[in-house]
């Protein structure tokens, strides 16, 4: 499948040699609420992630702005217009399907060729620092480099996430603001057209950082939790620059996820505050 002729509302980011590549993941106010669908990929069949066919389908009504999927997910996209990004990785932290442990795989398994054929608009990789073995982090970094310098030739984006994952990363760490700026700093450095990030624990330092980068910042999600709490935290960081969000528990976890997608928007292309994000959920 040829890759889509892309819209001219969507954003533009200077590519290799000023030349500008599209981001159809974004509208036209250089906003997004991207949805992320790729989990399965390692956590295999979890639930709210067992029927992939329904769950897109449940998604599409709150008009995501972009999706996240895999080569399976965007076989079952249906009738679902969302433009999307590849994730070109695999990363499981246990050699054991639909398990959680220490162990450290990760592997690049799609590109540029694979991105095109299937109709995706970009690719999304991961950059885990934090690693018990720096070798891991040497790879990673080899593969993320190649694959922007190929996708670049190809014309498309790369959103990189850049986390803090790693082993030797402690749970109180992975939100520390000074190692998420210079783990994005990173991702910018190695030619991320859009770089995912967990939300620093300061604000400031996340405005500097917005501030410093030509390229959207949108922040994750992590792991699902109450709608105020997450609706404060987009509410903060939407302040201090983001471009939106690239989220996927705290959506298809949702008893409506469709109407978290429609809160998001509200807040990021609307302007509504996270009480206004809350009240509209509540409502549905």
């Amino acid at each position: 499948m040829a890759r889509p002729v892309q819209s001219e509302s969507a954003s533009r980011v200077e590519g290799p040699s000023s030349v500008p590549l599209d981001l159809p993941v974004f509208a036209a106010d250089g906003k997004s609420v991207i949805v992320a669908l790729d989990h399965a990929l390692a956590g295999g069949q979890l639930p709210s992630l067992d029927r992939p066919a329904d769950l897109i389908e449940r998604i599409s009504g709150g008009a995501p702005d972009g999706l996240i999927l895999t080569v399976g997910m965007s076989r079952v996209r249906g009738t679902t217009r969302a433009p999307w990004l590849l994730t070109a990785d695999y990363y499981a932290t246990s050699v054991f399907p639909g398990g959680s442990g220490e162990d450290d795989v990760h592997t690049l398994a799609w590109d540029d060729e694979a991105a095109n054929a299937l109709g995706a608009c970009g690719l999304k990789c991961l950059l885990v620092f934090g690693r018990r073995d720096p070798r891991q982090l040497e790879v990673n970094v080899t593969r993320v480099a190649a694959l922007v310098t190929k996708a670049h030739r190809a014309g498309l984006p790369v959103m990189i996430e850049a986390t803090l994952w790693g082993a030797r990363i402690s749970a109180t760490q992975q939100h520390d603001a000074t190692m998420i700026c210079h783990a994005a700093r990173v991702a910018f450095e190695l030619g991320a057209d859009v770089i995912k990030i967990p939300l620093p624990d300061d604000a400031e330092a996340l405005a500097r950082l917005t501030d410093a980068l030509p390229v959207p910042i949108v922040i994750m999600g992590g792991a699902a939790g109450r709608a105020d709490e997450l609706f404060f935290h987009v509410e903060r960081a939407l302040r201090a620059g983001v471009r939106g969000v690239a989220m996927g528990r705290n959506v298809w976890q949702a008893r409506d996820p469709a109407a978290y997608i429609a809160a998001l928007r509200s807040m990021v292309h609307g302007g509504a505050t996270a009480a206004d994000a809350v009240e509209s959920v509540r409502a549905g």
